[in-house]
């Protein structure tokens, strides 16, 4: 049996797919098993991972119809036989020493599940900026900071996989934008986490993301709060009325913001902000999506000119 079971969710992934698996191929690592399941791929991809299998990659494949997200990793997990889980997409990059670094993490048994910092790229490889930049890191026991936002990039996520088992043991398999990120919340409610400080991940950025349905990411965040809050009743006490009401419409939240929303605003400034997203959320959560959307679309403008 495998130390870490990574599983690779593919879908129509020939652009990137090469780079993907040659860091998965590179990392110090050697105790790991690759699963791949390519979730209905039009283009290239089935031919890129049988070329690697046929000049002898070890590699566990599963090719189905198009099924979404949260239905891949749901089969992606059944088929590991690993200890640990580690999330991988299919653009997305680790650096040689990602493995390795984090499976020290899991010494301590209250840890379930890890992750680390994370380098945002563009379409061409070219950094953007880092995760923590935007997203503060915590760790030990997060429920409550990773309720308001997350800070657990997919691909840097590795799981004990007998703490998934705990919490139900799958993915939502209605989900494809953020199944990752009920199920990290999930965890938080019975285990630790912990992270390496370092970007050990290059995520990449760019039109093609499902994170860009602004609309769809929110309606899955606003059932995954909503479910989390009943699983959780004190939660709802500790973060306040308004906070609740700001998220469950399904957005995020730092931290700040919420101790604004609750009227602990540190100056002006911060309060007229929160009023203004309050309102925002209760009778035009769509206008968040569109600004949202725009100010994407001008960060991915300025990226290009450079």
């Amino acid at each position: 049996m495998p130390a870490v079971s990574i599983n690779l969710c593919c879908y129509n992934s020939q652009a990137y797919l090469e780079e993907t698996l040659a860091s998965v191929f590179a990392q110090t690592c050697p105790d790991w098993e690759l699963v791949v399941v390519n979730d209905g791929s039009s283009d290239r991809t089935d031919e890129i991972i049988r070329g690697h299998m046929a000049r002898g990659r070890s590699i566990r494949y599963h090719a189905q119809k198009n099924a979404g997200l949260g239905v891949a990793r749901n089969k992606a997990l059944e088929l590991s036989s690993g200890e640990f889980i580690a999330i991988l997409d299919h653009d997305d990059v680790w650096e040689p020493q990602k493995l390795e670094k984090q499976l020290v993490l899991f010494k301590r048994p209250e840890v379930g599940f890890v992750g680390s910092d994370a380098l945002l790229i563009d379409a061409q490889g070219r950094p953007l900026f880092l995760y923590s930049q935007r997203n503060a890191l915590r760790r030990g026991r997060i429920l409550r900071e990773l309720f308001l936002y997350n800070f657990v990039p997919c691909a840097a996520a590795m799981m004990r996989k007998s703490a998934i088992t705990k919490v139900g043991g799958f993915f939502r398999p209605d989900f494809s934008i953020a199944e990752e990120y009920e199920l990290f919340l999930r965890l938080a409610e019975s285990s630790e986490f912990d992270f390496v400080p370092e970007p050990l991940v290059r995520i990449r950025v760019h039109s093609a993301s499902a994170s860009w349905n602004f609309a769809q990411e929110r309606e899955e965040l606003r059932q995954t709060y909503e479910e989390c809050l009943l699983r959780n009743p004190t939660l709802a006490k500790d973060l306040g009325p308004r906070t609740v009401a700001v998220k469950s419409t399904g957005l995020w939240l730092s931290p700040g913001m919420a101790d604004a929303l609750n009227g602990q605003a540190p100056n002006v400034s911060m309060r007229f902000k929160a009023a203004a997203l309050y309102n925002l959320a209760r009778y035009s959560p769509g206008t968040i999506d569109l600004l949202r959307h725009a100010n994407r679309s001008l960060r991915r403008l300025k990226t290009a000119l450079k």
